[in-house]
């Protein structure tokens, strides 16, 4: 790779990333908040100084296909980087900094913010409400916020940093398209690494364009990406939730990521209405994003007429009919209905918001999330993990080869539809799977060495904080639950787990790249 030539690129990134940065200080200038305001205009400034000096010391040759390699892997590094800083210098550690940024331009949605999600669904259930409320409010651990039953979380003693709630929610509206997407619909004359960046950027085994310009295509799919984002927001405000609230969820659940700017998630609002109309956006957002362009300008049935789609309703459907079955859920059906269908939607699509502490459900119900958490929702959406389709292929590959034990001589394509597929693409889908539950296994190892002598990081915990993290989903099971943060992890854990979330969201292949020898040779 030639090191300068990548940094012209990097340093456009950075420009790009120092002009968003200023929304959420508009934010925070909005609500009256002086240090948010400091914070984000010194996190744009060392941004915007830092790709001006990277743009000096480049070169102005075509970029070539290691370098949008290196963009797309070390972009997603460099915008978790400056995206850390406005939590710094607003009082959090660096690496729980790191952490949080990182969680939230993948879209994982699992925090470190320890008021965050401390007390939540205890204030909220508990039969002496008022007088906890009350305590929790003198304490400083909650403010009112607008209507008296949602309570904002602080992040200090003495300040709520509404600037950063937005930034949390807003970098994971970036990350959900995709910035490095972002970049190539905005920023002109990239050539052939357009299309590398592309391919390197858009998840699934088959990176279909939409157009024949890469450009074109990316700025279709974001033209897509708004489109269904303002509609949620006016949804949502209709339904009575307040405005700020409406942007903050609309990011997340349209990202697919998590972060809600209230500290017991969606439950806060107890809404069955607001519950379904983001319930509805997560399983839009986890369809295939390219079909959505189709049903809206050619073909009003594409996305019924699409395999992978089929199978991830079906997979939706079964695993809501498992958890109201066997989950131990109380109420009447349609309660366990409406709370179970949430939660799976959720959890597929990689999302990560909470109606209930499913980590209270039964081990039937916890599994099968478990197992969502692992397949995640369909290429070309905004959710992570393993993806629909490739599970979809790995079934159809296995089928063959018992097929092809009875009859040695037979020739049977593996078909996607009404589409025979090429060997190469099975190929390279087979080799995911494989990578990825290897990486996973891993990963978990690493972080049950490093977390050996902490009895709260049991073996459920460990786990899901893994399938959390690499699939990019958020909650997991345990001292990571829905009612948890990743606060008490120790750092080295924590790190790993930063890492796991990069590689999760570069679909693993783009991250592992990097160390391959052959690609620092120039």
């Amino acid at each position: 790779m030639k090191i300068r030539i990548f940094l012209r690129q990097f340093a456009s990134l950075l420009k790009l990333l120092a002009v968003l940065l200023l929304v959420p200080g508009a934010v925070a200038a909005y609500f009256g908040e002086t240090g948010g305001v400091i914070s984000f205009a010194l996190t744009s400034l060392l941004t915007l100084v830092t790709g001006i000096i990277l743009g000096r010391l480049s070169s102005d040759e075509e970029p070539g296909l290691k370098e949008g390699f290196a963009l797309v892997a070390l972009g997603w590094l460099g915008a978790a980087f400056f995206g850390a800083l406005p939590y710094f210098f607003l009082g959090t550690s660096m690496i729980d900094a790191l952490f949080e940024s990182m969680s939230a331009f993948t879209t994982t949605g699992s925090s470190i913010l320890t008021e965050y999600n401390a007390h939540g669904y205890w204030i909220i259930n508990s039969t002496l409400a008022q007088s906890s409320i009350a305590h929790h409010l003198e304490m400083g651990l909650w403010s009112v916020s607008g209507n008296a039953t949602l309570f904002r979380p602080r992040y200090s003693a003495d300040q709520t940093y509404m600037g950063l709630l937005f930034w949390r929610s807003f970098a994971q509206w970036l990350g959900g398209m995709g910035i490095i997407l972002l970049f190539v619909a905005i920023l002109p004359r990239l050539g052939v690494v357009g299309r590398q960046l592309y391919r390197a950027e858009v998840p699934g085994p088959d990176k279909e364009s939409l157009t024949p310009r890469i450009r074109q295509t990316a700025r279709v799919l974001w033209a897509v990406y708004i489109l269904l984002t303002v509609a949620e927001i006016v949804l949502l405000f209709l339904a009575g939730m307040p405005l700020f609230d409406s942007f903050c969820n609309t990011f997340a659940s349209m990202a697919t990521g998590g972060f809600s700017p209230q500290g017991t998630s969606i439950m806060a609002y107890n809404s069955w209405i607001i519950d379904s109309i983001i319930a509805l956006f997560m399983f839009l957002a986890g369809a295939n994003f390219a079909l959505h362009y189709k049903m809206l300008t050619s073909d009003r049935n594409a996305l019924f007429r699409d395999p992978e789609f089929r199978f991830y309703a079906l997979i939706v459907v079964a695993a809501t009919l498992i958890i109201v079955l066997w989950g131990g859920l109380g109420g009447d059906i349609f309660h366990k209905i409406q709370l179970a269908g949430f939660q799976v939607i959720s959890i597929m699509t990689t999302t990560g918001f909470a109606t209930a502490n499913f980590d209270q459900w039964t081990a039937a119900s916890k599994f099968t999330l478990l197992l969502l958490m692992i397949i995640g929702a369909c290429a070309g959406s905004t959710g992570g993990a393993i993806k629909v389709v490739r599970i979809l292929l790995v079934l159809k590959s296995g089928y063959r080869e018992l097929f092809h034990a009875l009859h040695p001589k037979a020739v049977i394509p593996v078909r996607l539809g009404a589409f025979p597929l090429r060997d190469e693409i099975l190929r390279q889908s087979n080799i995911f799977v494989a990578s990825y539950l290897i990486i996973f296994a891993v990963a978990s190892l690493l972080l049950a060495v490093i977390s050996f002598d902490d009895p709260r990081m049991n073996f459920e915990t460990i786990i899901s904080a893994v399938a959390t993290t690499l699939g990019n989903v958020g909650p997991g099971f345990g001292m990571v639950g829905p009612m948890y943060s990743y606060a008490n992890i120790h750092p080295a854990g924590k790190m790993l787990l930063f890492f796991c979330m990069w590689i999760g969201r570069l679909e693993v292949m783009t991250a592992l790249v990097l160390f391959v020898p052959e690609f620092w040779k120039k």
